[in-house]
């Protein structure tokens, strides 16, 4: 495994300006020979997936956790026998955070990878890639919260992360029941984060609150005091917010400069990735942050993820990388399920291995050992239950967690919302 980690060759597409990298199981499958998509042969050989997401431009830190989770992902599924046999390769097509370059990214894996899946990209590029994945008929484990695939119809694309509508109805419950009823919106205005603003606000206003003040920011400037006096200006009971590492840093800095800090902070799943934690300072952050982010019910997946990622990327997982592991592996046992790594094999079988009924498991060689003895099994990832509904959409309870104050990457839940409390959110009702 030490060996998949160190290795990896790279093509350079000159043409057309866009790199996409392989990520080889080990140092020898480069001589194995790859195996096309749609093959049902096992013992030998690799298959690919292909990473999409933004590894460069002013977008990169959002397709980090893309990446890294499905190296992740792909070192446990190696170490435990690959796919069928065969050693399962990452392909990182960047996308560049941008619609047009996640087509060409795309196109050009696909003539040259065949990947069997697709991982990402984010909501940034979703609109250029889906088009792509279509026409090649690949799955893909869609790593976008926006609430316009709430419906969505396409029997490709499976969303492995809750939508932004359930995580900003379940951020406006929270602070519901803590009490908090004047409520000041304070989020970057990348479109990840200004997704979240209306989504929060309705639930908020229509479970009584009041949103008094919003303010906007620009990522990455060296002060935010302008910004952080309005918002104390405004007296609000509570912060809702989600900032990237450097500007959450610097505000929290200003927040303590200007005397706001006895005003708690509620943010999104972002901010509880180990790269927000370590900015800000794990003591500081457990002090005056919670975040909300997907529940995991299996009692020690989550440690045996931290160690893996840990293993794979040399460090504890940052927001997000649960996702794209949890599709990675998700996929890996469909195709064990299907006895096949085609593209439409995975497609066909994703429910078979990700609902119940069946017993619940929250790893891969647990899956595969479970499958392969003929048990229906559940899945159910790091980042919460992987159940989907009619829509490809994944629900579950959501965790309240804060920084555990020994080091950067370690949280601590306090509140578990359940699914029911979301839905009473929902309809206005939650007490």
């Amino acid at each position: 495994m030490r060996n998949w980690l160190m290795c990896r060759r790279s093509t350079a597409l000159a043409a057309a300006g866009v790199a996409v990298v392989t990520l080889a199981a080990a140092c020898s499958a480069a001589g194995s020979g790859g195996s096309a998509a749609g093959s049902t042969t096992s013992g030998g050989g690799t298959v690919h997936f292909a990473a999409a997401g933004a590894y460069s431009g002013i977008q990169a830190a959002v397709g980090a956790p893309i990446l890294e989770g499905t190296k992740a992902a792909a070192a446990v599924i190696n170490a435990n026998g690959g796919i069928l046999g065969k050693k399962l390769v990452i392909d990182a097509a960047d996308t560049k955070g941008d619609p047009a370059d996640a087509v060409t990214a795309l196109h050009q894996d696909i003539a040259l990878n065949h990947p069997s899946a697709l991982i990402g990209p984010a909501s940034l590029e979703i609109h250029g890639a889906q088009p792509v994945f279509d026409q090649a008929k690949i799955p893909d484990g869609w790593n976008g919260g926006s609430a316009e695939f709430d419906h969505n119809k396409d029997p490709l694309l499976w969303r492995c992360n809750p939508s932004d509508s359930q995580e900003g109805v379940a951020i406006a419950a929270y602070a519901i029941k803590k009490g908090y009823k004047r409520a000041a919106m304070l989020f970057t205005n990348v479109a990840a984060s200004q997704a979240f603003e209306p989504i929060i606000s309705n639930a908020y206003n229509k479970l009584g609150g009041k949103v008094v003040d919003t303010q906007n920011l620009t990522p990455g400037l060296s002060d935010y005091r302008t910004e952080v006096s309005k918002i104390l200006a405004s007296k609000p009971d509570v912060i809702f917010s989600q900032m990237e590492p450097s500007t959450s840093a610097t505000v929290m800095k200003n927040f303590q400069q200007l005397g706001g800090l006895h005003i708690p902070i509620v943010g999104t799943d972002l901010m509880a990735g180990s790269d927000v934690i370590k900015a800000i300072g794990p003591a500081f952050d457990a002090s005056h942050i919670a975040m909300v982010q997907g529940s995991s019910e299996l009692t020690g997946s989550a440690a045996a993820f931290a160690t893996a990622y840990k293993k794979a990327n040399g460090h504890a997982p940052i927001a997000g990388g649960g996702y794209s592991y949890d599709c990675t592996i998700l996929f890996a046992l469909a195709a064990t399920y299907a006895k096949s790594t085609s593209p439409a094999a995975i497609e066909g079988a994703v429910m078979k291995v990700s609902n119940p009924p069946g017993i619940k498991v929250g790893d891969y060689a647990t899956g595969v050992k479970d499958i392969k003895a003929g048990k229906k099994i559940n899945y159910d990832g790091v980042s919460g239950p992987l159940d989907y509904n009619a829509f490809h959409n994944v629900i579950g309870p959501w965790d309240v967690v804060v920084a555990s104050g020994d080091k950067a990457g370690d949280v601590k839940t306090v509140l578990t919302l359940q699914p029911a409390e979301i839905q009473a959110a929902l309809n206005g009702t939650l007490k």
